[in-house]
């Protein structure tokens, strides 16, 4: 009688939390299909923890560009921090992390975009984790209809001070990018994008040199996973009837 009486209801509340999940969206990254352009807004791992996970790829990789080429010696520049995360479904994220921001240049440094090429036709979600190292998130992020390259633009740029007297040397925070893929190469372009600017009283940006840009290669991108040759698909079924057959002969039980 008491079961009875309690299965419809356990029914009802199953039915109905299906429908809750699938029906609630997943915090944090957000999908950026070819073609598309979305604003993210920041996450943490908390939020989404699909984006932690184990970091295999770690190498800082340097530029400099020259918004006043007629000024010898006077250049801006930084690091790329070019980090790459196995989650727990194995997974990769790539997180190029713009950082060791310098500026000797004189005046403000606004860098305004970055543009990565190599992704492909990899699904990706994106977004910038504000739980971690640096001062600012982009606000767009467009992808071209390829699916090959991604542009992440500042609205609010990564201002960087001359280092005399020494002031904001802004990095940025760590994208997320989020892939189905499981292989990665160093073979991706990151493009940085930024100009001289004069900051007025009301903190309003005027440009005060053409945009410049440096591409850095090297860059972490996701590949297809490079197939076993034939021999080495053949020896995995050969050593697992070796050793089949071994147990067999001592006696020992065969789990299937």
């Amino acid at each position: 009688m008491f079961k009875n009486s309690i299965a419809p209801i356990g029914a009802t509340f199953i039915v109905a939390l299906c429908a809750t999940l699938l029906t609630v969206p997943s915090a944090g990254a957000v999908v950026l299909a070819p073609g598309g352009v979305i604003n993210p807004t920041g996450t943490t791992f908390a939020a989404n923890p699909d984006l932690g996970g184990l970091v295999i790829n770690d190498n800082v990789l340097g530029f400099r560009m020259d918004p006043t080429p007629a000024t010898p010696l006077m250049d801006v520049g930084g690091n790329v921090q070019n980090r790459v995360v196995r989650n727990g479904s194995n997974n990769l994220i790539f997180a190029p992390r713009i950082r060791d921001t310098f500026n000797i240049d004189g005046g403000i440094f606004a860098v305004t975009a970055f543009r990565l090429e190599g992704f492909g036709t990899f699904s990706t979600d994106v977004d910038f984790r504000t739980d971690g190292l640096g001062d600012k998130g982009f606000t767009s992020v467009s992808r071209s209809v390829s699916g090959d390259i991604m542009t992440f633009r500042y609205d609010n740029p990564l201002l960087v001070d001359a280092i005399n007297p020494p002031g904001r040397q802004e990095e940025s925070f760590f994208p997320s990018i989020l892939t189905d893929a499981v292989a990665f190469a160093d073979i991706g372009l990151m493009t940085i994008f930024g100009q001289l600017v004069e900051e007025d009283a009301s903190g309003a940006l005027n440009p005060l040199s053409d945009l410049v840009s440096v591409t850095i290669d090297g860059i972490a991108v996701p590949v297809a996973p490079v197939p076993l040759p034939g021999a080495m698909l053949l020896f995995g079924p050969a050593l697992a009837g070796l050793v089949l057959a071994r147990r067999q002969r001592r006696g020992e039980p065969v789990v299937s």
